[in-house]
């Protein structure tokens, strides 16, 4: 008999007999089983289901007389009485019509010659069991179901995916969709690119772009390209309240509770994926719309744990504007981050953060495209290359073909027109009243265009909270924002943190309700206008509607924008000119445009383009403000540029900020950044500081002196021991440097080696200039030499008999005794070891006296506006107390320093007691640490370059005061740059 014979014959006969009900028996083709969190219909079947008081029974699995029962069929049976809706059947009942097995369901153990009822554990406990235990069965049975055929798994994955991707599927009727398969096109490589990280052993996939750009369209694409040949899950952020690890064990039937983590959830489905032999791809789109204010925690978890299972991988989309937030938590960089950077590269239009970008339509793409949506919107007539330029966005282009549906398209868009239509058909569509619509929508443009971003860059868009955002419209506490303006994709929430945050989906809509509801900009007079556009400059979003306006605006308002744009060039540039002139007028030309003269600006001679550059006036008669090609100012070489003939060495990529409100402010910022660097490279020098003149001199005198013809025999040990090089003759170094330059010259004129002293003696005694040694690099600092020498003899210093600093007063051979009593030495006992306690005080009281004369004539020379701000300046003569720990070939412990009430220098040598209370005692407020040795050489945290342009690294180590008065600069200048958004 066939399956359909015994069924007839057999079994309903026999079922009836025992008391079941037609109601109680299932005989239909189709059953419902539970699949993960859904309910899914199973097609095709004859088998019978037995209900009793609206439970679950049991399941008969029938089979022909002439098949016998395998290990797969009772497998099968069990699993499908394990994933019934409701409970699960206690017995599953396999027969062929002439054997019959009895299967416990919970157990799988096989019940023969006994009564069942009394055999059932589970049936005996009213057919329940801890939910645990329940869904353990239930995941079991469901890892068999569909593993026993490609079409099981392709069924599960299929109802998965289609289940959560939701309303964003759907047809060009529907309100909602951002998918609509019939119109999508694959994006460039992006389908061999994601084959070929499902072939690698990356396992984080990021899809990235603006609004609109079609990442949407593309994940789904993908994750219904994928579900044909493998494992898939589909998740949309937006739809989802929990973790995806929670949505993950939901759809699995996985108990998930607070003592469960992503790690076991993770495992199963790894071995799932094992079980199987294929790789599990879970996709989760739109991370950045989620409602979970821990998603990026969350998914930098899942990350990390990721890495360790071999079958699994993630794709995930976002917008751009907020991926660099999805990939740092206070600055670090996640676990995300890090797996993303194993298939990704970073890319500058991401923020140096890796993914795969997609971006507008190519114009091979439009190809492929313009058709399907012209086929399937019916707009007419041919389209000109600029409309085709204007569609290159998805959602603009979605925007065009719903307004022109069944119309005739222009030769040219006219965007105000168009997005005007297009939100009075979605406003309609959305049942929300057009006049109320606009109103709201006019206010957050309000709100938009006044707030406060962090960052005035495109890619800092976070959009407004939501509860602030409902203050700032007078909202009542009941009422919300109309559901409508989300699902027509017309406003868009954004994930920030521990904020839930809102913006318009895209930035051509915003910007028309900004120019044309908000501020009405239309109607303004030119006077109006001028007045009002500088509110458009206090972010990025009132610029960027400025711009949208521009296409659309009157020739007036053209022109009264140009003349603003001039007023505020020339007013930014007076600002920033006046403030170096004010304050860093001893070094204004280490600033950008590098002159110690007056300075100008330049704009693009295109209007619509950015950009600026600052450039030194060569005469009064220059104009404040030139107008530039600043395209690609760098592309040819520099000294053949127009840049360089105007003396340009820096061009800035934007001038937006310069057009806001806050010109001083950014001018100052300007500065401090470049300051920053200035004071980080040492390029503030002090010539009329002596003792730093010193330093310098006896520095390179000491490391060239072979170079300078000098006869010194040098035995240091770690550290310069100056006293080899004095006495020093002024002019006899600069006849030394003067030489040097003869010979130079004379070498590359190609005299020859038996010629060369005659001539070179010849021109020093006639006292021939020869040109200066301009050499970088790994060159000695003759020409420094030089200049500082020359200065010095005209202060009247000549003969210099000793260092200005104190000898070491223990020979080396001493030192070297000294050391050999201790097992392992430092540098820093080496250098101690050639002092002794006394020398040591000696050393540190002349060290501090000169470190004050020559930090006080440093500030005074280079900063006489701002030196009433350093704290360490304005509390000179100080008060030093050295608190020091020392032992034979150890000095070191903590100074503290306080204003001298009698103006008078003066020192205070004590034992380091660490539990004495010095601050109450000595009134002192800062104690610092402190070694001997860091007023001997410089160590590599606190070296400044000394001279710019050259490379002299024992010169560095050897200026040690100058060092010194850098490290106290940073510290008095410290809430100066904060001040300025600067650290140093």
């Amino acid at each position: 008999m066939n399956e359909e014979e015994i069924r007839g014959k057999v079994l309903l006969p026999f079922l009836k007999d025992l008391g079941f009900d037609p109601s109680e028996i299932s005989l239909e083709e189709s059953f419902t089983i539970r699949l993960g969190k859904n309910h899914h219909i199973i097609r095709g079947r004859y088998d019978i289901l037995c209900k009793r008081n609206n439970q679950n029974l049991f399941i008969i699995e029938l089979k022909s007389d002439s098949i016998e029962i395998s290990h797969d069929d009772i497998d099968q049976g069990i699993s499908y009485a394990r994933m019934l809706v409701g409970n699960i059947a206690p017995f599953t009942i396999l027969t062929n019509g002439k054997s019959t097995r009895i299967f416990d369901s919970i157990s799988r153990l096989e019940i023969t010659d006994k009564k069942i009822s009394e055999y059932s554990d589970f049936w005996k406990n009213g057919s329940t069991l801890s939910t645990d235990e329940e869904l353990r069965i239930r995941y079991d049975a469901l890892k068999k179901f569909i593993s026993f055929s490609d079409e099981n798994l392709r069924i599960f994955c299929t109802n998965q995916v289609q289940d959560r991707m939701g309303p964003i599927v759907g047809s060009i009727d529907s309100l909602t969709p951002k998918f609509v398969k019939e119109l999508f096109v694959q994006r460039g490589d992006l389908q061999s690119t994601f084959a070929r990280f499902v072939e690698s052993n990356a396992k984080v996939f990021g899809l990235v772009g603006a609004a609109g750009v079609g990442k949407t369209n593309a994940i789904c694409s993908i994750a219904l390209e994928w579900v044909e040949k493998t494992f898939v899950f589909f998740y949309n952020a937006v739809m989802i309240n929990k973790s995806p690890i929670e949505h993950i064990a939901q759809d699995l039937n996985v108990f998930f509770s607070s003592k469960s983590d992503s790690d076991l959830i993770l495992k199963k489905l790894n071995e799932l994926g094992l079980f199987l032999n294929k790789n599990i791809l879970l996709f989760i789109d739109a991370i950045d719309e989620s409602t979970s204010p821990h998603i990026s925690i969350e998914l930098s978890e899942i990350a990390l744990s990721v890495r360790n299972f071999e079958k699994i991988k993630i794709c995930i989309s976002c917008k751009s504007s907020d991926w660099s937030s999805m990939l740092e938590i206070n600055g670090t960089p996640t676990h995300l981050f890090e797996e993303l950077r194993k298939f990704h590269y970073p890319l500058v239009a991401l923020g140096n953060k890796p993914g795969y970008l997609i971006d507008n339509f190519s114009y091979e793409e439009m190809e492929d495209v313009m058709p399907l949506y012209q086929s399937t919107f019916g707009f007419e007539g041919d389209l000109s290359k600029s409309v085709i330029d204007d569609l290159r966005n998805g959602f603009f282009l979605r925007i065009f073909s719903t307004v022109y549906s069944n119309r005739k398209v222009p030769e040219r868009i006219n965007d105000r027109n168009l997005i005007r239509d297009y939100l009075q058909q979605s406003l309609e569509k959305a049942n929300i009243n057009i006049r109320t619509g606009f109103r709201i929508l006019s206010e957050i443009g309000k709100i938009l265009i006044s707030h406060q971003y962090k960052s005035f860059f495109r890619f800092g868009d976070e959009g407004i909270n939501y509860d602030t955002l409902l203050d700032k419209l007078n909202f009542p506490l009941e009422e919300t924002l109309p559901e409508g303006l989300f699902s027509r994709n017309i406003l868009i929430t954004t994930n920030r943190k521990e904020s839930y945050n809102i913006s318009f989906y895209y930035s051509k809509i915003r910007d028309y309700i900004i120019c044309y509801h908000s501020f009405r900009l239309h109607e303004l007079s030119d006077d109006e206008f001028y007045t009002i556009v500088e509110l458009f400059y206090q972010n990025h979003i009132g610029e960027s509607a400025i711009s949208f306006y521009l296409d659309n605006a009157k020739e007036s308002h053209k022109f009264v924008l140009a003349k603003f744009k001039r007023n505020k060039a020339i007013a930014y540039v007076s600002i920033y000119d006046s403030y170096l002139e004010e304050n860093f007028k001893a070094f204004k030309q280490l600033f950008v445009p590098r002159t110690d003269g007056e300075i100008g600006i330049v704009f693009p001679i295109n209007p619509k383009r950015d950009g600026y550059a600052l450039y030194p006036l060569k005469s009064k008669s220059d104009q404040k403000i030139i107008y530039e090609n600043l395209d690609n100012p760098f592309s040819n070489s520099y000294y053949d540029s127009r840049m360089f003939e105007i003396g340009v060495d820096t061009v800035h990529g934007s001038h937006s900020a310069l057009l806001g409100p806050s010109q001083e402010k950014l001018a100052k910022k300007e500065i401090f950044k470049q300051l920053k660097k200035i004071i980080e490279n040492g390029r503030i020098s002090a010539y009329n500081s002596d003792i730093l003149l010193m330093e310098q001199v006896s520095a390179i005198i000491y490391y060239y002196s072979a170079k300078l013809g000098f006869d010194t025999k040098r035995a240091d040990f770690y550290f310069p021991r100056f006293d080899a090089i004095y006495p020093l003759d002024m002019l006899d170094v600069l006849t030394r440097v003067r030489r040097i330059r003869a010979i130079y010259y004379y070498e590359r004129q190609g005299v020859s080696s038996k010629d060369l002293n005659t001539l070179v003696e010849n021109a020093l005694q006639n006292n021939i200039d020869f040109p200066r040694l301009n050499i970088v690099g790994d060159f000695p600092p003759f020409e420094e030499l030089s200049k500082i020498v020359t200065i010095l003899l005209k202060r009247g210093y000549r003969y210099f008999d000793k260092h200005h600093l104190p000898y070491p007063d223990r020979s080396i051979q001493e030192s070297k005794k000294h050391l050999q009593r201790q097992p392992k030495n430092e540098i820093s006992d080496t250098i101690n070891s050639q002092f002794s306690t006394v020398q040591t005080k000696v050393y540190i009281e002349c060290f501090f006296r000169h470190l004050e004369r020559s930090y006080k004539e440093f500030v005074e020379f280079n900063f006489p506006k701002l030196k009433n701000g350093f704290n360490f300046y304005i509390s000179m003569p100080h008060e030093y107390f050295f608190y020091m720990r020392e032992s034979e070939n150890s000095r070191w412990g903590q100074y503290a320093y306080r204003n001298s009430k009698d103006g008078q220098i003066k020192f205070h040598h004590k034992e380091y007691e660490p539990d004495k209370d010095v601050f109450e005692e000595d009134d002192v407020k800062v104690l610092y640490g402190f070694s001997f040795d860091s007023l001997i050489r410089v160590d590599y945290r606190n070296l400044v370059k000394t001279i710019d342009r050259l490379n002299t690294p024992k010169l560095d180590e050897s200026c040690v005061i100058r060092s010194w008065i850098y490290k106290i600069l940073k510290d008095d200048m410290r809430k100066m740059f904060k001040e300025h958004d600067e650290s140093i």
